[in-house]
């Protein structure tokens, strides 16, 4: 920073854009700038940025300010210098080379600044391909598929979610995939303007979870995407992310076709039914045995030697096919029972030794439906 900045700004403005761009720092980074806020003053405006390396938000908001400036200040000791303040104060930025004084009311605060130029940006570079998605949709999206992301870092290309495009019977798809391998979450919805051609992409896990922050307003959320790199774009605030190097499975190839034996559940009761057996297994495996009978009745079972056992009937709706005896980690169907929509399910099965395709009952108004895939236990 070569000249001095001053400027003010009213604590309510303030705080919410440090609390936004505060979640992409990381604490305890080893490199000092990376446990500051980025400040970009311009006559008028304030824009905030934090980064971790591999994400980055940004939020813009309005200040009194009469000429430009850029510099950095710690993020998490402002954040809570300026969280104690008094509500409905404007907050004076005294800003040197070396040192902000920041006073409001009759508090003063001094800390160090670091410059700029220091600073890392992930926002330069060509983005090929640029399209929207409304915010409601976007977060049903994720909150349909991120429960199966994997946690493996030994297979790093699994923990994110796997965006791509496709086309079903002469309609082009978008396509949000997660796999741990032992279960699979896939959502579609109709491409949108703009996606035509995109590169296949794994957000990263992390970028998900900011992501979640930022979709708190409804609107609609601009996204611009390159082989490297993704923007998402909010009237909150932006996010760049870094994408997962690396090549996400054939996971149509786990997607069990044509299993003859079907069965429709109401959801939530078989979620109760789960987690009230699922109390008595053990942590490591949660096996629960999950018998369902063309008489219309559904018996989870649950042992632990330690523990003890438990049952519990369900009534289903019998489809097609065959009684089925299958075991399932109770955890991870808990997790694809209350990450599914709508009231009721079918569970698709074959014998004992498959995987169990589930959807729900009713397409959505794309005559689109979310699809779970989870793998068999022996019990």
């Amino acid at each position: 920073m070569s000249k001095g900045a001053r400027f003010t700004i009213a604590r309510e403005a303030l705080l919410p854009a440090l609390a936004l761009a505060g979640k992409a720092v990381e604490r305890r980074s080893t490199i000092p700038v990376l446990q500051n806020l980025l400040f970009a003053v311009e006559a008028g405006s304030l824009r905030l940025t934090g980064s971790d390396l591999d994400c980055e938000i940004s939020a813009e908001v309005a200040c009194q300010a009469t000429s430009a400036a850029s510099f950095t200040l710690p993020a998490g000791t402002l954040h809570d210098a300026v969280r104690k303040l008094p509500e409905a104060v404007d907050i004076l930025f005294d800003v040197d080379q070396n040192f902000a004084a920041i006073s409001a009311g009759r508090s003063r605060f001094r800390v160090p600044v670091l410059p700029a130029d220091d600073f890392p940006s992930m926002s330069a570079g060509d983005f090929s391909h640029h399209f929207g998605l409304e915010a409601g949709a976007l977060a049903r999206m994720l909150g349909t598929v991120t429960y199966a992301i994997s946690s493996e870092e030994t297979r790093y290309y699994l923990n994110g979610i796997h965006w791509h495009a496709s086309e079903d019977a002469g309609t082009p798809l978008f396509n949000a995939v997660a796999t741990d391998g032992h279960r699979l979450a896939r959502f579609r919805t109709p491409l949108p303007n703009g996606a035509e051609g995109m590169p296949g992409i794994i957000v990263p896990r992390r970028t998900v979870s900011l992501l979640k922050v930022l979709l708190a307003d409804k609107g609609d959320v601009s996204i611009s995407v390159s082989s490297t790199k993704i923007r998402f774009s909010t009237p909150a605030g932006t996010l760049v992310s870094k994408l997962i190097d690396g090549t996400f499975p054939d996971y149509a190839r786990v997607i069990p076709q044509g299993n003859p034996n079907q069965f429709t559940v109401d959801k939530k009761a078989m979620a109760d039914a789960v987690d009230r057996v699922t109390t008595i297994s053990s942590e490591r495996g949660s096996a629960v045995k999950f018998s369902f009978s063309p008489d219309g009745l559904l018996t989870l079972a649950a042992n632990n030697p330690d523990a003890g056992s438990a049952t519990e009937d369900a009534v289903i709706t019998y489809l097609a096919g065959d009684g089925v005896e299958v075991g399932f980690n109770g955890r991870y169907c808990l997790d694809m029972l209350n990450a599914a929509e709508g009231e009721q399910l079918i569970f698709n099965l074959g014998d004992a030794g498959a995987p169990a395709l589930v959807e729900p009952y009713k397409a959505d108004e794309h005559g689109l439906k979310p699809l779970f895939v989870i793998m068999p236990l022996r019990v």
